[in-house]
């Protein structure tokens, strides 16, 4: 029987990966990524969900190594990102979307109060540009330093580094102290 194991064991390994395996594996961190780089909204990390696997399944057939996908699929969905915030921006894109109504008086209730910075913590990074927001979600959530989000965009570190100096000046200019904008 243990041969049997192991003759079974070997022929699955030798198996291609498929597009669904692919998509098993790594749609929920894909997900994640959609979620912070959409501030949270659940339909709209969802629609860039789908786009991500949309291209996968697109050049599946050219990709040369499928089983080391996490890569590949950081790109894509970065730069997938940046494209939808954009397309955001634009007037039309202004024309479905309703201004959130903000509170002036502050409760007395110190998770009510908590829950309101979060939430106007959250609006600030969504006021800010596409690639401001993400290259600065990818410096500082994801760990990336300049020179990887440079490779990973397409963009000099340079740029990436003037990206970050004006997404932290948004910041500070809405109004929240920053102590450490380390490069």
């Amino acid at each position: 029987m243990p041969a049997l194991a192991t003759a079974a064991t070997a022929e699955l390994s030798e198996q291609p990966v498929t597009f669904e395996d692919c998509y098993q594996r790594h749609r929920n961190e894909v997900y994640r990524l959609g979620l912070r780089y959409g501030g949270g909204r659940k339909g709209w990390a969802e629609d860039l969900t789908h786009d991500v696997f949309v291209k996968l399944l697109e050049h599946f057939a050219r990709l040369e190594d499928v089983d080391d996908l996490g890569g590949w699929l950081y790109t894509i969905t970065a730069r997938l990102a940046i494209s939808r915030l954009r397309r955001e921006r634009s007037w039309f894109g202004r024309l479905h979307r309703v201004p959130a109504a903000h509170q002036q008086d502050l409760p007395a209730d110190d998770l009510l109060a908590r829950h309101q910075a979060a939430s106007a913590a959250v609006e600030v990074m969504r006021a800010l540009p596409a690639r401001e927001r993400v290259v600065l979600y990818m410096k500082l959530l994801d760990g990336q330093s300049q020179k990887q989000i440079a490779e990973t965009l397409s963009m000099s570190e340079g740029y990436v580094s003037k990206l970050l100096a004006r997404a932290w000046a948004r910041i500070r200019a809405a109004g929240w102290e920053v102590d450490d904008v380390g490069a």
